[in-house]
């Protein structure tokens, strides 16, 4: 089997492999194998093959790859959840509100929260949602109390 058709095969599989295997190294691989598979073509030696594949795979992945996964990890940075819509809304503590735990009702529905700042947070305390953590709502008071009954 000629030498340049080798390198073609490796560097496909290497690209078949980049579906399963993140991190884009084997696309850096597959390319190194298409430039020595053009180099083997060109009827270089096997030693000249090997610098091209070990010099383009290099320069790919010191060069390339780092901003191909900057530009991947941007769009997958924040994946927006439907709970993502509670931050801003205004709920009422049902059990004491503390740095570590308690309950607050929002929208019909009791969630497991704690206090932004540490500050505990009687019953009957309106509160505003700050952000999510987990499936944890954190809260800081919003300036009206009402009578628990």
């Amino acid at each position: 089997m000629e030498a340049w058709l080798v390198w073609l095969i490796l560097g496909i599989v290497l690209y078949i492999l980049e579906i399963f295997v993140p991190g884009l190294i084997p696309a850096c691989f597959g390319l190194g194998c298409f430039a020595a598979a053009i180099t083997a073509a060109l009827d270089f030696n096997f030693t000249a093959q090997i610098a091209v594949f070990t010099a383009v795979t290099f320069i790919v992945f010191v060069s390339i790859r780092p901003v191909f996964l900057k530009l991947l990890s941007r769009t997958r940075n924040h994946v927006t959840t439907n709970i993502d819509r509670l931050v801003g809304m205004v709920g009422i503590v049902t059990d004491e509100v503390s740095n570590l735990q308690g309950w607050v009702k929002l929208e019909g529905e009791v969630w497991n929260s704690r206090s932004e700042d540490g500050q505990i947070l009687p019953s009957g305390t309106f509160v505003r949602v700050v952000r999510v953590e987990g499936n944890k709502l954190i809260v800081t008071a919003n300036g009206i109390h009402q009578k628990s009954n």
